[in-house]
């Protein structure tokens, strides 16, 4: 229960902090960035944020579950979502999950996350 309530912690984090980073998002848009790619950003990033409200679920562990595949799961979706919220940028994304670029890089690599669809959302500025 307590670690529940942990993660319960870290994604509220999160979702602050994905707050500030869309604010700033926001106000570089005002200057002038073209509309069509802003739209085209928050399409995949509320696409992505439906996505995962979908998969939320209690967990039912009296027949148990696989632990690493939950964490997987888990770990894939928030990846995804910071991704998707920064239009593929993985250092702002990386920001947004208290991860070092390196290990955010390497996790991508290890769940075979694609990138394509977030870079063709940012205009190919992945990074």
């Amino acid at each position: 229960m307590e670690a529940r309530a942990n993660l319960e912690q870290r994604v509220h984090h999160l979702k602050e902090v994905a707050k500030t980073e869309e604010a700033k998002d926001k106000e570089e848009s005002l200057g002038g960035a073209d509309k069509v790619h802003s739209l085209r950003q928050m399409t995949v990033r509320l696409l992505h944020e439906l996505h995962s409200l979908g998969e939320v679920r209690n967990m039912d562990v009296s027949e148990g579950i696989d632990f690493y595949n939950e964490v997987r799961r888990f770990e894939i979706d928030l990846i995804e979502s910071a991704l998707a919220h920064t239009g593929g940028h993985q250092r702002r994304a990386a920001r947004l999950l208290n991860l070092k670029v390196t290990t955010l890089n390497s996790k991508i690599k290890h769940y075979d996350i694609r990138l394509n669809v977030m870079a063709d959302s940012s205009g190919g500025q992945a990074g």
